[in-house]
């Protein structure tokens, strides 16, 4: 009899998990709670692969008996659905399904923030030195999906983004070269504490592997002393000269083992956090394939010509002497602090950001922004949440709060700025109270700044830039 696989939820993960286990010729039943038009068509696929639907789940419906359950991150332990599950049956998530069944090397990484960068950028610098990587998980593309590619010869290593939901469900993630790249306020809502939060991000480095494969930010020592007691690692900072690899800001140089390795100013990516990014991507380099990998000719080009996907730290438009960013990824304190820092060192320090805040609450310290302040000439709060962090900000700095109105948040927040400011969407938050996704947000960002500039900032004359 074939192994019954049941999948839960039908998004990104889900998909790719039942993708996987249908080519493994697993039995597969889906179930999701949602029934829309797009989950049916979305369905329609999977039946004519064999699969068995059940959209539109409800409390007391029956689900089969089944082998293994694969749950995406946002089923929660405490819904209808999780606690309705079969018993019996082993549970674990879409990534530790694809871990049983990946078949070729592969590294990680985890952290507040940076993932997705060191993930890509990893991926590419893989690719220099003759792999044909795939950036997988977190990322866009679940690993399942990934692992089906490289079942198919399509590739030959995979570089995974690994979030805090789905490491929390996962006994232990398999030795690999893995990179831990900061901790801040995020997710507290869902585990319960900061020190709970820094401990599954931990997770994701415990099982034993030499200290090239164990790499984490040096801010983060006290974490590593905690969770994972007289173990080593390699270290990154941009702090500490002494660390493996040396992010000087100031210089705007990387130093490996004391030694200048490369001129950060050669680089598409700016700011001092994605010096760090680039340390722990060269790292992992080094952990998987050796420290002659970093001097490939080909690896130096990829770090001089990779750039971050959109919604990061992305100027999209300037116009009448205003620059418009889009940060809408930046979903927690921490990553605002960084976005803050980049834009506030390219303007001298000046106070010149119109910051548009809110979204989404995660039960954050939103107390951390005021570091920030002292760059910031105005905050514009919107979402769900623009009270609570107006409630840590108030009196610290000029505000103006909009609700859960965004196009008038963004309105205020252009008309407010004037020459030489920045309007900085970075809110602190995430972004499922208005939108879809961070995507989402950020595209409607970018199109709302895009009506404003056209219907009031003047256009260039003729022949002029």
């Amino acid at each position: 009899m074939k192994e019954r696989i049941l999948v839960c939820g039908l998004g990104v993960s889900g998909e790719g998990a039942a993708l996987l286990a249908l080519k493994l010729g697993r039995s597969v039943v889906i179930v999701d709670e949602k029934d829309n038009a797009s989950l049916r068509e979305k369905g329609k696929r999977f039946s004519a692969m064999g699969a068995e639907l059940l959209l539109g789940w409800k409390k007391g419906t029956f689900l089969p008996d089944c082998d293994i359950i694969v749950l995406s991150p946002g089923i929660r332990r405490e819904s209808a659905l999780y606690n309705a599950l079969p018993e019996k049956a082993e549970k674990m998530s879409e990534l530790s399904f694809a871990l049983r069944h990946i078949p070729c090397p592969f590294a990680a990484v985890t952290g507040t923030n940076g993932k997705t960068t060191v993930t890509e950028l990893s991926s590419a610098l893989f690719c220099a030195a003759g792999r044909r990587s795939l950036p997988a998980g977190n990322v866009g593309d679940s690993l399942s999906n990934c692992v089906v590619s490289a079942l198919e010869g399509k590739c030959d290593f995979l570089m995974i983004e690994v979030s805090s939901f789905q490491l929390e469900t996962m006994k232990t993630f398999p030795a690999c070269p893995g990179a831990l790249l900061n901790i801040g306020s995020d997710h507290i809502d869902r585990h319960g504490s900061l020190e709970e939060y820094a401990k599954i991000k931990f997770s994701l480095l415990k099982a034993p592997r030499r200290r090239e494969e164990r790499i984490v930010n040096g801010n983060v020592l006290p974490f590593l002393h905690k969770f994972l007691p007289g173990e080593e690692a390699t270290l990154f900072s941009s702090s500490d000269p002494s660390a493996d690899f040396f992010a000087d800001g100031e210089q705007k140089k990387i130093f490996y083992r004391g030694k200048e390795f490369f001129d950060f100013r050669e680089a598409k990516l700016k700011g001092v956090h994605n010096m760090e990014n680039v340390c722990a991507s060269l790292a992992l380099l080094r952990g998987a394939l050796g420290e002659e990998a970093l001097f490939l000719p080909a690896v130096r080009t990829a770090l001089k010509e990779f750039s971050p996907s959109p919604h990061r730290m992305e100027v999209f438009l300037e116009k009448g002497g205003v620059k418009y960013v889009d940060d809408s990824k930046a979903t927690n304190p921490h990553a605002v602090n960084a976005a803050v820092a980049r834009f506030a060192e390219e303007s001298g320090g000046r106070k010149n950001l119109i910051l548009l805040l809110g979204g989404l609450d995660k039960a954050m310290d939103f107390s951390e922004l005021e570091k920030s302040l002292v760059y910031v000439k105005k905050v514009i709060l919107t979402g769900s949440c623009a009270e609570n962090i107006g409630s840590f900000l108030a009196g610290k700095v000029e505000m103006e709060n909009c609700g859960r109105n965004f196009p008038l948040a963004v309105e205020k927040a252009c008309s407010s700025a004037s020459e030489g400011d920045i309007v900085l969407l970075s809110p602190a938050t995430a972004s499922m109270d208005m939108f879809e996704n961070y995507a989402q947000r950020g595209d409607s960002f970018k199109a709302l700044v895009k009506e404003f500039a056209e219907r009031t900032l003047p256009s260039p004359s003729p022949g002029k830039p």
